[in-house]
C-alpha cells in the first residue's frame, strides 16, 4: 500500500497517511508520524530511536525505514520502503474489532 505524505495535525491523520517531523524538507528530519492502515492509531517514527535509519529521496513520497516499525496499538510490523508499506503479523499483533 502507497503511503500519503500529508500536512495534517497528528491527531487527524486518516489511515495510510504520514507526516514529516518537520514538515520543512530543507531541515534536519527528527522522524515521521505514521497512522497504521490496521487500527488508525498513529505512530512515531523518529531518526535513530532502537537503530532506526531513515532515507529521503528527492520526491516527498519516496523515503524508506532500516527496519520495520511497530504499531503502539495493534503491534502489528509496518515494513515502509520506498514510499510503500508492507504488514507483517506476529505473535505480538493484538486483535483489535471495531464494532
Amino acid at each position: 500500500m502507497r503511503l500519503v505524505p500529508s500536512s495534517k495535525r497528528p491527531c487527524v491523520l486518516q489511515r495510510s497517511e504520514v507526516r514529516r517531523v518537520p514538515q520543512n524538507r530543507g531541515g534536519f528530519l527528527v522522524g515521521y508520524h505514521v497512522c497504521c492502515v490496521r487500527c488508525g492509531f498513529v505512530t512515531p517514527a523518529l531518526q535513530g530511536d532502537a537503530g532506526l535509519e531513515i532515507t529521503e529521496a528527492e520526491d516527498p513520497s519516496d523515503f524508506t525505514f532500516s527496519r520495520p516499525l511497530r504499531c503502539t496499538f495493534c503491534r502489528v510490523l509496518m515494513h515502509v520502503s520506498h514510499g510503500e508499506l508492507g504488514l507483517e503479523e506476529d505473535a505480538d499483533v493484538r486483535n483489535v474489532r471495531y464494532r
